[in-house]
């Protein structure tokens, strides 16, 4: 786990040793054990900061060369089955000289090529593969983009890194301007999405794809897109997760377990507490009705973890918003990032490598609005005048219950989905207060694109819901969790979507996960067997109180950081309808704490990022 940092040229180029060197220094969190730079002295410059995983050796160091000195990658992330890659790569007489997983990426590229590696490679990476006699560089990201990896193209370079700050602050790009599509699409979002970046000519290498650069020009090809309908086999849940667990468990430095009394970290714990004893984390609130150090508690003993508590408070609440804005070097207004930070930082007191439960949610239907979407289905199957009078009907014998006007706006299911992704109040707010456009997300399309205006099944509806959560709402928590635990030099694993965690999840209906009212019901049913009726209790999960907190008087530092922003950035907003929206916040006629931060996110990356 590390950064990586690169400038492709498309003609010699010079004085790139000085950005690269630069750039390393300010990530130095992601990779606080070595750095490394390497150039072909023509037109590619390597840059690489390492998290000392596995082989701590300098054996490990990047950028790393093939023995022929013909090919060098740099790559962040792990690859958790080596075993079986070298297996196949045992034809070729490949001589390694460590036991680094880089080692056996690098020559899994060389002899099997980029299209195979990435189908068999299991795990999560960022990596720049470069051919020194081909003058060909390739640019890819895992297949749920658990790791980041930004672009910036200009007609004389490829510049790639890491983190966004890097690629902003080159000379080519330094004074690139506003895109407003990505940040209408940030403003109702809360993160920008793939295939595009706040600042023109930048972006997010979408999940699931390969960037090719050559002397002549550049391709972006997609080598996996997540589905459904794969054939049952015999395997279970159990047996799945439980392999997936212990293939990343594979380290040469301590591993702990994040756990916060949900079913999915607790399921992760369990499976990697029986190889040997973890030590297991939870951030905990003052509040009996949201805290779930209990229940995280009665897990850990049942399991038998060394478990460790540490609680949230406001003595920390200004610290972690400053650590907020260091870590997150584009937009992002996901203020759960807060205790996710104090949670890395805990962990990493004793542990370098940490296993998280994300991802159960989104490949097993856990969330209430995806079983609230059967009830929505005959509805978008209707024609525009029916679904009208409908809802006209509706609104009549249940006002109180009935969405006419988000119903109303949107023409397909995927559409009405979509939007219940978005920021708390978006809908409504972003129409009055923001003058440019909002383009939907690169996913979104993707998935209108092959799902069409079809009549839709229970079945395929909810297959539907599924792609949307994991090309779109899965992202924003992996761009988070990525930022907030490498701030801390501390490398999160996801087991949950390990690629047999993927493919096994495809041969399952919603039917075998939703029941009882309740989503998820595989993952409980398994915990269930090992730790009773816990469960099942109703998540709590503790929020940021971000309504009250810019109700409050160190609240107002950010409402007037609002409504003071710069006046290049401001040219975006209807400013009056802005003051409008902080009093009605203010005097409690609105709930708009999540708007709001999602604005003073955006002025803060401003003045800290952009202007610097």
């Amino acid at each position: 786990m590390c950064g990586i940092v690169g400038a492709y040229y498309f003609t010699r180029a010079e004085g790139q040793k000085e950005f690269i060197h630069t750039c390393l220094q300010s990530m130095h969190h992601r990779g606080p054990d070595a750095n490394g730079y390497w150039t072909n002295n023509m037109n590619y410059h390597a840059g690489f900061a390492r998290l000392a995983i596995r082989d701590l050796s300098a054996n490990g160091n990047q950028p790393m060369l093939t023995s022929d000195q013909q090919f060098c990658i740099s790559f962040n992330g792990e690859i958790y089955n080596t075993d079986y890659i070298r297996q196949l790569l045992a034809p070729f007489g490949v001589q390694y000289k460590s036991t680094t997983d880089t080692e056996v990426l690098l020559y899994a590229l060389c002899h099997l090529g980029i299209e195979t590696t990435l189908k068999v490679a299991d795990g999560i990476f960022a990596f720049a593969f470069f051919d020194v006699a081909e003058h060909k560089l390739v640019l890819a990201r895992d297949r749920l983009g658990i790791k980041p990896l930004y672009v910036a193209t200009h007609h004389d370079a490829v510049i790639y890194s890491s983190q966004y700050d890097h690629i902003i602050s080159h000379p080519l790009f330094a004074g690139n301007s506003i895109n407003e599509d990505a940040l209408g699409a940030y403003l109702n979002l809360g993160y920008v999405p793939e295939n595009t970046g706040i600042l023109q000519h930048t972006l997010m290498l979408p999940h699931g794809y390969y960037y090719t650069i050559t002397q002549s020009g550049s391709t972006m090809q997609c080598y996996y897109r997540y589905g459904f309908n794969r054939v049952k086999t015999d395997t279970d849940t159990e047996q799945v997760l439980s392999k997936a667990v212990q293939s990343q468990m594979v380290a040469d430095v301590p591993v702990g377990t994040f756990m916060s009394g949900g079913v999915d970290s607790t399921l992760v714990t369990s499976y990697a507490n029986r190889l040997h004893e973890v030590q297991s984390f939870t951030i905990g609130i003052k509040d009996a009705k949201e805290d779930e150090t209990a229940t995280a508690q009665f897990f850990a003993n049942t399991f038998k973890t060394k478990h460790a508590v540490k609680f949230f408070d406001n003595n920390v609440f200004v610290t972690l918003i400053k650590d907020h804005f260091k870590a997150f070097t584009e937009p992002f207004a996901d203020y759960s990032s807060l205790p996710t930070l104090l949670l890395s930082s805990f962990a990493k007191e004793k542990v370098t490598v940490a296993l998280s439960g994300d991802g159960g949610d989104e490949l097993f239907w856990g969330y209430p609005r995806n079983r609230k979407t059967l009830d929505y289905i005959d509805l978008y199957n209707k024609s525009g005048m029916q679904k009208k009078a409908h809802l006209l009907f509706a609104k009549m014998l249940k006002p109180a219950k009935t969405d006419v006007n988000r119903h109303w706006s949107y023409r397909s299911l995927a559409g009405y989905y979509y939007s219940s992704l978005f920021v708390s109040g978006a809908i409504k707010w972003i129409p009055e207060i923001y003058k440019g456009t909002a383009a939907p997300a690169f996913f979104f399309d993707k998935i209108v694109e092959e799902e069409k205006d079809q009549f839709y099944s229970n079945t395929s509806a909810m297959n539907l819901v599924r792609r949307l959560e994991i090309d779109l709402h899965l992202q924003r928590i992996l761009l988070k969790v990525d930022r907030a635990s490498m701030y801390h030099s501390l490398e999160v694993r996801v087991p949950m979507l390990a690629n047999s965690m993927l493919d096994f999840s495809e041969t399952l209906k919603y039917t075998d996960c939703i029941k009882q009212e309740q989503g998820k019901f595989n993952l409980k049913s398994l915990l269930a067997q090992k730790a009773g009726d816990y469960a099942f209790l109703p998540k709590k999960g503790f929020t940021i109180p971000m309504d009250e907190i810019l109700r409050s008087n160190e609240g107002k530092a950010i409402t007037d950081a609002i409504l003071q922003m710069p006046a290049a950035l401001s040219v975006y907003f209807d400013m009056n309808a802005m003051e409008k929206l902080v009093r009605q916040h203010q005097g409690r006629k609105a709930n708009a704490g999540w708007m709001l931060w999602t604005v003073y996110a955006l002025v803060n990356w401003y003045s800290t990022w952009y202007k610097k």
